[in-house]
């Protein structure tokens, strides 16, 4: 049983949310300083992302991390996925979030304006 179970968790597990991250933010050809200042999330909060295996942060983060590193919607789900997060269709934040990526809208200020009025909440 110990072998088939593991053989399961080889065939079905994804890439971790750190690993997935880096890899867009290579992609992209970007410092991480640039990523991390453009979604407004500290050094210190990006660092351990970067250093501690297996930190996830707060839904909030991965949303500015991918707002920042302008991830098409698919991406974004992705990359969410990998926290263990989703943009849910019955949350007004979560709808609000995926209008604007799905437009390629990616202004984190204009984004915060609205989520302010529909969903009495921002990211921050």
């Amino acid at each position: 049983m110990k072998e088939k179970i593991n053989e399961y968790l080889m065939q079905n597990k994804t890439i971790e949310f750190k690993d997935l991250l880096f890899s867009f933010i290579d992609e992209k050809k970007l410092r991480d300083s640039e990523v991390y200042k453009k979604a407004g999330i500290d050094r210190k909060t990006f660092s351990k992302i970067r250093c501690i295996n297996h930190y996830i942060p707060k839904k909030n983060n991965v949303i500015k991390l991918c707002l920042s590193l302008s991830l098409d919607l698919d991406q974004t789900i992705e990359l969410l996925s990998s926290a263990g997060y989703q943009l849910s269709t019955n949350n007004n934040f979560d709808l609000i979030v995926r209008y604007f990526i799905e437009r390629g809208i990616y202004d984190l200020d204009l984004i915060n304006d609205y989520l302010d009025i529909f969903a009495d909440t921002i990211l921050n």
